[in-house]
């Protein structure tokens, strides 16, 4: 295994039955590289397949397998060289050179850490909810194949988030049992005596302790907290027990156990990152108790320490609307931080400050979100639609600062496409793609091989994937309806439900009402036509969970079940509860037809539709998320335009509208060919894999990550660190004068003249007690051309000024004959050689010339 940059915590393990010619399974079992690794997956189903296909969780069959039948195991010599050869991959993957030694080695000791609310790595370890969960399960796996050095800091949930039932009437019901530490793949952390290692946070209610875990992702590693253990009382015991739980003083205690608990620990096992990557609001704690820290080690002010944390930080916003951002009353956060702020030398009102938010009813809270901006370095949305909505919603914290200008960048998520495959398709990409798929994944031109598969075995692949899916529907929905005690006779006909030959639309996610689950019952007779054509039938499957405190979601999921139970669509329409990564799997590797259809530009990403392309499937789409990107006219279909309403009721109408005309005149003409067969339709699910797979993946986002966010703040965190915080001190006191004098900013006077092709500016400036290297003088053309907003810049240079008290600037310039008649602006920034980006300042100073 290659040296880290940290020394691994001491780790206990629960006791089990393995002998030790066996003894490695245990490093098998506890390091989920099994979870994208097939080879170990059949290792332990071959131990029990029972048990394998009841749960999926190889820690439970180490635990749980009897002596005996491993020392059967010891004697089978097919098993154990499949052990022996599983141990062996294990330790190369661990050992081998990858992308980051390749390509950026002097940064293979930089570590990275990553603070998130939840992580999606396997149905087995259920400390997820959904997207934003699943999207750190993924980015943690392709943090560890390109080579990263990486932590994850999260908690470990007693409860998880739920899981869902759906009783016979289609009321949801929300379940929380209750998971044993020692049946998943984590690992108590302790001292070198034995003990757990604890750390502490102080409540309103007095202290908590916090012990941790921790969790292999191949080389990978997560740290998750637990406050659910003796010692701590009964209250505080329940803070790490439900995901999203509970009411909003159990979302401010669970949110610094994150924040500041983990950062704690950190400290406490000696681990000090060199950039840390908060993804969503939820751990923006973490920036008080980082500037503390600093604070008292290096004796600084706190907006000196905070100018230090700033550097090494990068935040991730996954939230296109502004009340699904994480914010708190400030009563509130004023309770549970009051003592806290005299730790940090500053008033109450100096940190309320730093997350203030009014909204339009003149309301205001303490933002997490606006918390997590200001104490960044760099920020960003999670797909270029995001970004940009997220430039608008946020631009009020960069004043005069156009929104499309603001700090605030994209990287478009992805997914990590060795959890998602089908078995199936994988195996068909092995035997006929010249070279290993898994080592091009971002590689264009050899996803273009994917149209020379013959049509043939691509059908062949996705017809056994999708009867293997109904398979699974099938199982599910009888289990339900049993438990539901539903007529024998239903159960028995739900055998007959589905057909393999059909084409199959899917439709999962959170059952949130803005991403409009039942717009495709808008026209329920429409939808009859649509489903119950003769020679050209269509069927739905719908999953997803609503929060258990979410009433609108929990009636649309209601309402889907109403319809399935139609006499017309019983059997053709089917909902399955417990959406969890193992259903969506099942469904992302057996539907046609990934349907989703959001209120445009509301959904940030919506990286589940990303997971069908490399399983063969398409997408039909509103241009929303990740969508618009990717989407080209062949590789898959658009719900609706790129407008956006006012009318919600006209949008919802024009929309199903879209929705239904596709399907009928496109979709489904094209699924079920014509007599000259199929071709069109695979020709669009090859188009659809090459071009979606090779940019759409988490390796790919990852490397973004890392080139345009990850190795900045390393090296600005290493720069401002050094020598005794120069720049840092700096920083403060410039940004002290700054703020003090921008308001005094102003042009006293400006010439312009264009002479044919010559530009000549020159403009006077008072600067109160700025200096002229303190800002930057431009000239701004912005203009229209073929549609398109489009800018350009020009930059005036300090000149000999007319009095003592201004400052002047000048340019002389040849102009371009597209911009002789368009009147341009003089800008004004505020720069500093240290911030990295003029605009992180926030302030900008824009006169028009006409």
């Amino acid at each position: 295994m290659k040296p880290t940059p940290y020394s691994r915590p001491n780790t206990h393990i629960p006791a089990n039955n393995l002998p030790a010619k066996l003894s490695n399974l245990t490093n098998l079992a506890y390091n989920l590289w099994w979870t994208w690794t097939p080879q170990i997956q059949d290792l332990f189903a071959t131990i029990d397949e029972t048990a394998w296909n009841e749960h999926h969780n190889p820690v439970k069959i180490v635990r749980k397998t009897s002596a005996a039948r491993f020392d059967a195991l010891v004697k089978d010599a097919e098993f154990m060289g499949a052990y022996k050869k599983a141990c062996s991959m294990l330790d190369k993957e661990l050992s081998r050179s990858t992308w980051l030694d390749k390509k950026y080695s002097q940064y293979s000791d930089k570590l990275i850490v990553y603070l998130c609310a939840e992580f999606g790595l396997h149905e087995s370890l259920p400390i997820y909810s959904g997207g934003l969960g699943i999207l750190a399960g993924d980015h943690t796996k392709s943090a560890s194949d390109i080579g990263l050095p990486f932590i994850g800091v999260g908690l470990l949930y007693r409860n998880g988030y739920f899981k869902q039932e759906i009783d016979k009437t289609g009321k949801q019901i929300s379940v929380y049992p209750k998971h044993d530490f020692s049946d998943l793949a984590v690992q108590e952390i302790v001292d070198s005596a034995g003990k757990p290692i604890t750390v502490s946070v102080d409540l309103p209610d007095g202290p908590v302790k916090i012990k941790a875990w921790l969790c292999d992702v191949g080389r990978s590693v997560l740290l998750l907290l637990d406050t659910d253990f003796e010692g701590n009382s009964k209250k505080s015991r329940t803070i790490t027990h439900q995901l999203y739980g509970g009411d909003r003083e159990m979302r401010i205690s669970q949110e610094i156990v994150l924040g500041i608990g983990g950062v704690r620990l950190l400290k406490k096992l000696g681990i000090d990152p060199d950039a840390w990557h908060m993804n969503e609001g939820h751990v923006a704690f973490s920036l008080f108790e980082r500037t503390k820290n600093i604070m008292i080690e290096h004796e600084l002010a706190f907006e000196e320490a905070a100018e230090v944390v700033t550097a090494a930080t990068v935040f991730t916003t996954h939230t296109p609307v502004p009340a699904g951002n994480e914010a708190f009353s400030l009563p509130l956060v004023d309770k549970y931080f009051r003592t806290y702020t005299k730790e940090l030398g500053i008033r109450t009102t100096d940190l309320l400050h730093l997350g203030l938010l009014e909204n339009e009813d003149g309301d205001k809270y303490f933002s997490m979100t606006i918390l997590a901006l200001r104490l960044s370095c760099k920020a960003n949305g999670v797909s270029k639609l995001h970004g940009l909505v997220s430039q608008k919603m946020w631009s009020h914290l960069w004043e005069n600062v156009p929104a499309t200008e603001n700090p605030i960048t994209s990287i478009t998520n992805g997914i990590h496409a060795q959890t998602w495959i089908a078995p199936e398709i994988s195996e068909l990409y092995d035997r006929q793609l010249n070279g290993d798929w898994r080592k091009n994944l971002n590689n264009k031109k050899f996803w273009q091989q994917i149209k020379n598969i013959p049509d043939a075995e691509l059908e062949k692949t996705s017809q056994v994937q999708k009867q293997r899916f109904i398979d699974f529907v099938r199982t599910r929905l009888k289990q339900q309806f049993t438990r539901n005690k539903l007529n024998k006779k239903l159960i028995a006909s739900v055998d007959n439900w589905l057909d393999p030959d059909t084409l199959t639309i899917g439709f999962a996610r959170r059952f949130a009402t803005y991403k409009r689950a039942t717009l495709i019952f808008s026209d329920l007779k429409r939808l009859e036509k649509l489903i119950c054509n003769p020679k050209k039938p269509v069927q739905f499957i719908f999953a997803g969970k609503a929060h258990p405190a979410d009433k609108d979601g929990q009636a649309l999921i209601k309402r889907i079940w109403e319809v399935s139970q139609m006499p017309v669509f019983q059997g053709k329409i089917v909902i399955l509860e417990n959406y969890d990564m193992e259903l969506g799997r099942q469904l992302v590797q057996g539907v046609d037809i990934w349907l989703n259809n959001p209120r445009r530009p509301q959904e940030a990403s919506g990286t589940s539709g990303q997971k069908v392309p490399i399983n063969g499937g398409l997408n039909f789409s509103i241009l929303d998320g990740w969508w618009p990107e990717a989407f080209d006219g062949t590789n898959g279909w658009e719900i609706g335009t790129e407008a956006e309403y006012e009318d919600l009721k006209m949008q919802d109408a024009d929309d199903a509208a879209s929705l239904y005309e596709k399907f009928e005149k496109d979709i489904v003409p094209l699924y079920y060919g014509n007599k000259n067969g199929r071709t069109k339709w695979f020709a669009a699910v090859k188009s659809s894999i090459a071009t979606v797979t090779p940019v759409f993946n988490t390796e790919a986002m990852v490397c973004n990550y890392f080139e345009k966010l990850y190795k900045y703040a390393i090296d600005r965190n290493k720069k401002t660190n050094e020598p005794d915080f120069a720049i840092a001190r700096d920083l403060s006191v410039f940004k002290e004068i700054l703020y003090e004098n921008w308001p005094l900013l102003h042009c006293t006077s400006v010439d312009y003249a264009v002479k044919k092709n010559q530009l000549t500016v020159s403009a006077e400036l008072y600067l109160g007690e700025l200096e002229p290297e303190d800002i930057e003088v431009q000239l701004l053309y912005l203009y229209t051309k073929n549609g398109q907003e489009l800018k350009e810049k020009f930059t005036l240079e300090p000149s000999k000024g007319k009095g003592s008290f201004t400052s002047s600037y000048k340019l002389e310039e040849k102009i371009p004959s597209h911009l002789r008649k368009v009147q341009p602006q003089l800008r004004v920034v505020a720069k500093h050689e240290e911030t990295g980006q003029k605009i992180e300042l926030g302030l900008m100073y824009i006169k028009d010339i006409g």
